[in-house]
């Protein structure tokens, strides 16, 4: 009995959370506890999953200033629990993505860290951004990585666990640390 209780419940808060967003492609599923602030900016693939607690924002306006921010997820993108995507900018992520637990990608910061912003609380500063962020296709972000504003992740990268990615990464990288370094390119075997 508690089964079908549960399926009723994701069945229908999965149609309300995807209802929120610009569009969702087929076989869209979300796990309970999503938060979503302003899906209208947020566009989702076909074959994608959202694991529990995730949370994705997109920013149109903090304090006076406005933001045009888009999210784009590709198809079959996997993103593990307790994830946190936001944007003022853009972000997108391409197909095939797989990202692990406590994942954070974020296109800004709370200030540009000036000394005349230091006096004023942080959440108080105005939301700036240096670029927006693109990661390629088959690309596997490991658990607690933190992807930093104006940054690109090539197609077919690894990036490992607790790394902070800060500047770009090539396709066919293995990168770590903090900040992430490129460790390996992967070439093709010899046959």
């Amino acid at each position: 009995m508690l089964g079908l209780i549960k399926k009723f419940i994701l069945k229908n808060y999965n149609s309300i959370i995807k209802s929120q967003f610009n569009s969702a492609g087929k076989n869209v599923r979300i796990d309970l506890g999503m938060n979503l602030l302003n899906g209208k900016y947020v566009t989702v693939g076909d074959d994608c999953y959202f694991g529990p607690n995730c949370r994705i924002e997109a920013w149109d306006s903090y304090s006076d200033r406005k933001f045009t921010p888009q999210i784009i997820f590709g198809n079959d993108v996997r993103i593990n629990s307790k994830c946190h995507i936001g944007s003022i900018n853009s972000v997108v992520i391409g197909d095939n993505c797989l990202f692990g637990s406590n994942v954070m990608i974020i296109d800004h910061s709370h200030g540009r860290n000036l000394y005349e912003e230091m006096n004023i609380h942080p959440s108080e500063r105005e939301l700036f951004s240096k670029g927006p962020i693109e990661i390629g296709h088959n690309t596997w972000l490991c658990e607690n990585v933190v992807v930093l504003p104006g940054v690109k992740i090539g197609c077919c990268c690894t990036i490992g666990a607790n790394a902070v990615v800060t500047c770009d990464i090539p396709d066919y990288s293995v990168a770590v640390g903090n900040p992430a370094r490129v460790v390996k390119i992967i070439k093709p075997s010899r046959s």
